[in-house]
């Protein structure tokens, strides 16, 4: 995880211009036991760049993808 990490904080931070740490310090594993739950965290997911205020719609955020099959 760490590898992953220092990684795509160092691409990502080269992407937005920005220095410094980029990721949350713990990590977070989670099961996912049923579409209902699957379907909130992709939500979720799909909003962070909205929160952050980096676009106003999560379709608008160009690193986003996501197969038209699983959109909520």
């Amino acid at each position: 995880m760490q590898s992953i990490k220092t990684f795509t904080a160092r691409k990502s931070n080269e992407l937005l211009d920005r220095s410094g740490q980029f990721w949350q310090y713990e990590s977070y594993d989670r099961v996912v036991r049923d579409a209902e739950e699957l379907s909130r965290i992709i939500t979720y997911v799909l909003n962070n760049p909205v929160k952050a205020g980096l676009c106003d719609s999560w379709e608008d955020w160009k690193y986003s993808y996501i197969n038209p099959k699983y959109i909520p």
